[in-house]
């Protein structure tokens, strides 16, 4: 079997992607694999779906992807802008990286994996790359993740802070103690925050009137202004 028939098979491509070459550089420790589409190849629109849509011009991008052994391996492909009759000019989607990623899905997948369990710099330093890169990842998947949230029947929470880093920098977390996820983390402790919160329970169908109790460490020490400020925790539904 040759090499580009077995990245064609591992890569998963279907038709019109395929595997055209496959360069290997032993000092760079750098692999880079070639993908082309044949020519006169149709593609869907990416806005409407519109089918056969012929190819206007190409883009040449680059994706880091997993790891070829202790070498890092990057995908290289151009990509084709195609022609739809209802929406005009678009650029096709690439089944191995979603729109605007220097990184594949598989890449990202590693990266998100390995964030939940260590600091983003210490694995952009196992990965080598720049950690503002890495970020970029997490918020997306984040904020994709957020969307989908349904707070609709949260009526029990707890409340947990934490020290960001020394001195008095602090992050509260919002607990859904029922489903044990998190809801909501935000900067500070004082009752701005506790309002942010209801804001944000309210704007993915949650009401902050439904909630029956709240748990909070006694030994988070709320700041007293936090019970001077009793519309805040009247609209959260806590007794104090």
């Amino acid at each position: 079997m040759r090499d580009t028939n077995l990245l064609q098979l591992a890569l998963g491509l279907n038709p019109p992607w395929t595997v055209t070459r496959a360069d290997f550089d032993p000092e760079a420790h750098r692999l880079d694999i070639e993908v082309d589409f044949a020519p006169g190849s149709r593609f869907a629109c990416p806005t409407c779906g519109a089918a056969d849509c012929p190819a206007y011009d190409t883009e040449r991008k680059t994706w880091r992807h997993l790891n070829f052994f202790q070498h890092q391996a990057y995908l290289n492909a151009r990509v084709p802008r195609v022609r739809c009759d209802g929406c005009g000019v678009k650029t096709v989607s690439v089944p191995w990286a979603r729109p605007d990623s220097g990184f594949t899905l598989l890449f990202e997948a590693l990266l998100m994996s390995m964030i939940s369990a260590m600091p983003v710099k210490a694995v952009a330093r196992m990965v080598g790359e720049h950690d503002t890169r890495l970020w970029r990842v997490v918020h997306h998947y984040v904020a994709q993740g957020r969307a989908r949230i349904d707070a609709s029947d949260v009526t029990q929470i707890a409340i947990d802070e934490t020290a960001a880093r020394r001195g008095h920098d602090y992050i509260t977390l919002f607990v859904d103690i029922d489903q044990a996820r998190v809801l909501f983390a935000a900067e500070g402790r004082d009752a701005n925050t506790i309002a942010a919160f209801a804001d944000d329970l309210a704007a993915h169908g949650g009401d902050p009137d439904a909630i029956d109790d709240v748990c909070c460490q006694r030994r988070l020490n709320i700041p007293q202004k936090w019970r001077l400020e009793i519309p805040h925790f009247v609209a959260l539904g806590v007794r104090v």
